[in-house]
């Protein structure tokens, strides 16, 4: 089909109208624009080669059915003048249909299709009608259905396209002229008229009803890709709005509460560790309340990038849990490693340097951190996990914001905020 990049349809409306209008009317077309007519083509050429691979052992049988019938019905014509019509026909022949069926997995050959197999075909159609000419009687009437056996493959297994088949068959009928003429043979024009004119009129019709249809199949299908990308469009939008934070463009807490149960279950099969960081801005309601709400949308954009560029590896998850907190999930990470994105985070917040002239922890917007890290069991839940995170972070903030505490598991309940458990980085 079209390119999904430069030639979507999504970028080609007048195309999205031309196959709307094309499938309403279903007029009898034989070319699309040059953006569709070629994808259209490579698709024909593509379903010929399947033709000719699924197909070759068969054509080989029948090739070799028609040289055994003439060895055995024809003896007398076959072995005239030393074998003379296998050497100068069949041999030839041969030649031209083996091009086909093996000359066709070439690069090259499946790249100009169409270039190597016109010559090809006419080379064929010419030798068959030269030994329908040549002869009288029951041989040549046997050609003749070797003619057409051959007319009909390469209407439906070649499957040229209208104007090349069209010209195939002209050419050969111009060279049985010539050949007529040139040989002064006497000729049955009659004859000629039925078993070549009308049949190939009648396979030319057939032919082009089925490229019709073929048409119109390819415009649904490109119609039907182009919905069924559009739908898939829409689900990927609706699940990155179920799933993110419209103001801040992280995570928002559904999606960190999917991943969260995901980890918490891979933590009870694997054992390894979990942490959790919990954080909060400090004082953000008077920086709300002074700097204004568009200040402070602001304010928690810029947090939320800084805390995701604190993490470093991709599954880790950052997400806004509600208001001015935000959460680290660090999955298969032991309570060191959290300890090194907290100190990460708290820089990359100081760097900001928002001013905040009603925060007692910082002359600049600041954040407050708890951090737990746990393996994961059967006696132990992920809301109480994030209890424990919680615990910490009110510990970090008694402890005068701006600053990062450790919450340890000898740390049971509320009782814990003031135990020395919390323990509190004194660098902050």
């Amino acid at each position: 089909m079209l390119p999904t990049d430069n030639n979507d349809l999504s970028h080609h409306p007048q195309l999205l109208s031309f196959i709307d209008e094309t499938l309403k009317t279903r007029q009898f077309l034989f070319r699309f624009p040059p953006l569709l007519e070629t994808p259209f083509i490579e698709k024909r050429i593509r379903d010929s080669l399947a033709f000719i691979k699924t197909g070759h052992y068969f054509l080989i049988l029948l090739f070799f059915v028609i040289i055994m019938n003439i060895v055995v019905y024809f003896e007398d014509i076959a072995t005239a003048n030393n074998f003379e019509i296998i050497k100068n026909s069949y041999i030839p022949l041969s030649m031209g249909i083996f091009f086909i069926l093996y000359g066709s997995k070439l690069a090259q050959v499946q790249k100009y299709f169409y270039y190597f197999m016109t010559p090809v075909s006419i080379y064929i159609l010419c030798i068959i009608i030269k030994l329908a000419l040549s002869y009288q009687d029951d041989y040549s009437e046997f050609v003749i259905y070797h003619l057409m056996i051959a007319i009909i493959l390469m209407a439906f297994g070649l499957r040229f396209v209208f104007p090349l088949f069209i010209l195939i068959l002209s050419f050969v009928a111009i060279f049985t002229g010539v050949f007529v003429i040139y040989n002064d043979i006497s000729f049955d024009y009659a004859k000629f008229s039925n078993y070549y004119i009308l049949y190939c009129c009648v396979i030319i019709t057939l032919a082009a009803i089925t490229e019709w249809h073929e048409r119109l199949a390819f415009l649904q299908g490109l119609l039907l890709d182009h919905q069924t990308a559009q739908l898939t469009r829409m689900n990927q939008q609706l699940d990155r709005i179920a799933h993110e934070d419209v103001l801040t463009g992280i995570a928002n807490r559904r999606s960190f509460d999917d991943i969260a149960h995901k980890e918490w279950d891979r933590g009870l099969r694997d054992k390894q560790p979990l942490t959790i960081l919990l954080l909060d801005v400090d004082f953000f309601k008077r920086f709300n309340d002074y700097y204004g709400h568009g200040a402070g949308d602001d304010c928690l954009r810029r947090v939320a990038q800084a805390i995701r560029s604190s993490t470093l590896r991709t599954f880790d998850v950052v997400a806004r849990y509600g208001g001015e907190e935000f959460v680290i999930l660090l999955p298969n990470t032991q309570a060191n490693g959290g300890v090194k994105v907290a100190e990460r985070v708290l820089t990359a917040v100081d760097n900001l340097l928002i001013p905040h002239i009603y925060s007692t922890a910082s002359a600049h917007v600041s954040v407050s951190i708890g951090i737990t890290t746990v393996i994961a069991s059967h006696s132990l839940t992920l809301a109480q996990v994030l209890k424990q995170a919680d615990i910490a972070m009110y510990r970090a903030k008694s402890q005068g914001r701006h600053q990062f505490a450790v919450y340890e598991a000898t740390t049971r309940d509320k009782s814990a905020t003031d135990s020395p458990s919390a323990l509190v980085n004194p660098n902050f």
